[in-house]
């Protein structure tokens, strides 16, 4: 099944371009080939694990040849981290953008950023698994990449210690130690292949976020808050009359 990424790409440029000579700008053609060469790569990551993903692999799927990824990476590490860094400018930008109000309590940004995350992740099956799984079988400069990630986000947590009663007592190590641990939990359930349920983790994510820098009644009243479904919408009456 095509994630969203996969779809949107698709929407951008067409997936097969045309066989024998064309008229497309060559920026065009590029910019497609490496657009499919990086949903390739996560979905062969997806499905094989990284160690076992072969450069035959990712063209095969992409459909272009071994000189247009030669032309654009020099090997499936710089591939891999192409496309680790282009999804992760994405989740880091949507899930920053979702609490970016004026007006909104520390705490609300938390849970909305915390939500926003969780949902992106869920819409993007492969690329959640392969920035999260096969990371770390990548080598140094990937762990990097997922060490500035952890920082960032950090840096966002953090902010709690300036927001509430009491904040500046607390140890900058916090911030890097939650979300270290909400990363955890949501490998796991990547693991145990429940990726699209991960906004699932919303409440018990944002209970262990907040109750260092708000204390356990209040982080688990905001957690509560955000365990509560939308109501939903009322149904028509059965014989299509105006409710009364």
């Amino acid at each position: 099944m095509a994630s969203g990424l996969t779809q949107r790409l698709a929407m951008e440029t067409d997936r097969r371009l045309p066989a024998g000579r064309h008229a497309l700008p060559r920026e065009f053609v590029v910019r497609s080939q490496r657009d499919r060469i990086l949903d390739a790569m996560a979905a062969a990551c997806a499905e094989r694990g990284y160690s076992d993903v072969s450069i035959a692999d990712v063209v095969g799927r992409a459909q272009v040849s071994r000189k247009a990824f030669y032309d654009l990476f020099g090997d499936k590490e710089a591939c891999f981290l192409a496309a680790f860094d282009a999804i992760l400018a994405r989740f880091l930008q949507e899930t920053l953008a979702a609490c970016n109000f004026d007006g909104l309590s520390w705490p609300e940004q938390m849970r909305l950023g915390i939500g926003a995350g969780l949902d992106f992740m869920a819409a993007e099956p492969e690329f959640t698994r392969m920035c999260m799984i096969d990371v770390f079988a990548v080598g140094p400069a990937a762990v990097d990449r997922h060490q500035s990630v952890i920082q960032v986000l950090a840096a966002f947590v953090d902010r709690g210690r300036a927001e509430v009663e009491g904040g500046a007592t607390l140890t900058g190590r916090i911030a890097p130690a939650l979300v270290e641990g909400a990363a955890l939990a949501i490998r796991n359930e990547i693991l145990a292949g429940r990726t699209a349920e991960v906004p699932r983790l919303l409440p018990a994510l944002l209970y262990t976020t907040l109750v260092p820098f708000l204390g356990p009644q209040e982080a688990l009243r905001h957690s509560q808050e955000a365990a509560v479904p939308a109501a939903p919408a009322a149904a028509p009456p059965a014989d299509g009359s105006d409710a009364a």
